[in-house]
């Protein structure tokens, strides 16, 4: 385990937060900090995509989804889904 350094407010934050729900304050954080990470992983996922810097599929990779959910991400993303011929020849293999 790593410790890492939290600004008092933030942890004040998270204080009231864990009261709320019941749980741990360092539980919270580290609940809060995961859902934050997915969230950056799959918004940056979602922008090399929007560059077509990443295929569809690549895309599913690395938030590890199907093709499927991968799609309805880009959907409720409002991004337009570019998917070639070639890919889903690629796809299917």
């Amino acid at each position: 385990m790593k410790v890492i350094k939290v600004e008092e407010a933030i942890y004040k934050k998270a204080e009231r937060a864990s009261k709320f729900q019941g749980i741990k304050t360092d539980d919270l954080i580290v609940r809060a900090l995961k859902q934050g990470l997915d969230a950056l992983n799959e918004g940056n996922v979602l922008d090399l995509y929007a560059k077509r810097k990443i295929t569809l599929q690549r895309a599913a990779e690395m938030l590890s989804l199907d093709i499927w959910e991968m799609i309805e991400k880009i959907k409720k993303a409002d991004i337009n889904l570019d998917y070639t011929a070639e890919e889903l020849v690629e796809d299917l293999r």
